[in-house]
């Protein structure tokens, strides 16, 4: 069990450094659940213990974790990483080659908010590409309820809302 463990741990980190953006909780738990390999609880055990070790970093924002490696979890990757089968990472290939720009896109367009001082909710949209912020817009509203609208409508019509500033910006 012990073997399985460092496995699927190693696995984990060799998944975050496949990646030169952050995974989402579900983005990694897809890969193990996709593969068949262990079950929805154990990856999160695999997850916690990472994050416990300090071998990976989480940000979370409104209702999504994101995962990133540390040079601990690159460290130990380097030292482990013969321990990973060569089935495992063409699983991990195949993964990304089917999923990648999909969990690119995801992970590149964000919406967060956060109380203010003096009343009322400061939300914050970005969208990316790569490492290049493209846009971050920062509103102010009154209502929790706004600001959760905002980022939920932020992930759906950001395209439009980009296009739109940017047309009467241009003009």
């Amino acid at each position: 069990m012990a073997e399985l463990d460092l496995l699927y741990k190693i696995t984990t980190l060799e998944l975050l450094s496949k990646v030169d953006f952050p995974l989402t909780n579900s983005q990694i738990t897809d890969f193990f659940l996709t593969a068949n390999y262990i079950d929805w609880f154990r990856a999160q055990e695999i997850i916690h213990n990472l994050e416990e070790n300090k071998m990976i970093e989480s940000d979370t924002s409104h209702n999504s974790t994101q995962y990133t490696i540390t040079s601990e979890g690159q460290h130990t990757l380097d030292l482990f990483k013969d321990k990973i089968t060569d089935g495992i990472l063409q699983d991990i290939d195949t993964y990304f080659r089917e999923n990648k720009m999909e969990i690119k896109a995801k992970n590149s367009i964000t919406a967060d908010y956060y109380r203010a001082t003096g009343g009322g909710f400061l939300v914050n949209c970005k969208a990316q590409e790569g490492t290049l912020e493209i846009l971050s817009l920062n509103l102010h509203v009154d209502t929790k309820e706004q600001a959760e609208a905002i980022c939920y409508n932020w992930k759906v019509k950001y395209e439009d809302v980009y296009m739109t500033i940017l047309d009467q910006l241009v003009q």
